[in-house]
């Protein structure tokens, strides 16, 4: 493989994996970006907006226009900071802790399926090989 080849793996991969994830999840009736919010609250529950969007990696306004679908579906709730009632905590219901049970066993079959025919020596020296070339890119 030259080079050259790398990035339209990984893209291909990526696209790959996030179609399969589409399917999964939209059976749950969620799309992966909402998973993923409501995966890191299930961890991280009681932040604010902006540290969401830092732990997703992505923008406020979309983490806010997950945010609004996850609320409407009453998956997630925003309360008043107690400390700061200026400030909004963000937090994962007991409906959306109970969904986020249910998706988990779900993705690591599809996790399994990806690392098919891979020795765990391989695996772990790829995703060690995959965070040296992000950090790179940060």
């Amino acid at each position: 493989m030259n080079n050259k080849e790398l990035g339209l793996i990984l893209s291909r991969t990526y696209l790959a994996f996030k179609r399969a994830a589409t399917r999964q999840m939209s059976s749950f009736g969620l799309t992966p970006e909402q998973f993923s919010v409501l995966s890191e609250l299930s961890k991280t529950n009681g932040v604010s907006q902006k540290r969401l969007a830092e732990l997703t990696e992505r923008d406020q306004t979309t983490v806010g226009k997950i945010l609004d679908k996850l609320i409407k579906k009453e998956l997630v709730s925003r309360s008043v900071d107690p400390s700061d009632r200026r400030a909004v905590q963000l937090n994962i219901t007991s409906k959306g802790l109970d969904l986020h049970t249910q998706i988990w066993p779900e993705l690591e079959i599809l996790e399994n399926r990806v690392y098919e025919g891979l020795e765990d020596t391989e695996i772990e020296s790829f995703i060690s090989t995959l965070n040296k070339m992000y950090d790179n890119l940060s």
